[in-house]
């Protein structure tokens, strides 16, 4: 008997609990308003999102010395008056490096050069475009007679997103 009254208790204060904060959250419209009228609010909070797809990687061969690849941004919600920006930063400056030995390669963006600039802006998007993409061109004079000692050569590109 004493769960019963205990659970009945229990369902009634949260019956009134849930009534009280419904009454606060309302307006009321009486007969002693002078207007007679009463307003909400209606809205919805678009997160901020984009998805960035850069390309997994880049190799050179004897006989592939011109690498193209796409750097896609799609799916983009930013705030208005603000850009989404890629930017491209190199650890080696542009060369391939295996030990103290090191090949020189560009990359071309869109007729854009990138290879003597690192933390240079691949992409620029302003607020309320939906997507945008580049061509990403590599390219190498890569030779045996340039390459110092056999092995990997190899460079790392970081591409860092920013809204502002």
């Amino acid at each position: 008997m004493k769960k019963l009254l205990s659970v009945i208790i229990s369902a009634i204060m949260i019956v009134m609990i849930s009534i009280t904060s419904f009454a606060a959250e309302n307006s009321v419209i009486t007969q002693d308003n002078i207007e007679k009228k009463g307003s909400i609010t209606v809205d919805y909070n678009m997160k901020e999102s984009y998805t960035v797809t850069i390309p997994a990687s880049i190799s050179f061969t004897d006989t592939q010395k011109t690498v193209e690849r796409a750097l896609q941004v799609e799916d983009i919600a930013i705030k208005e008056g603000s850009s989404l920006r890629v930017n491209v930063s190199s650890m080696n400056n542009f060369k391939m490096k295996n030990n103290d030995a090191e090949i020189d390669y560009s990359l071309v963006v869109n007729t854009h050069d990138i290879a003597e600039e690192n933390n240079q802006d691949v992409l620029v998007i302003e607020s309320g475009e939906k997507s945008g993409w580049a061509i990403l061109h590599f390219k190498t004079d890569l030779s045996k007679n340039k390459a110092t000692y056999s092995g990997n050569y190899s460079d790392t590109l970081t591409f860092t997103v920013s809204v502002g």
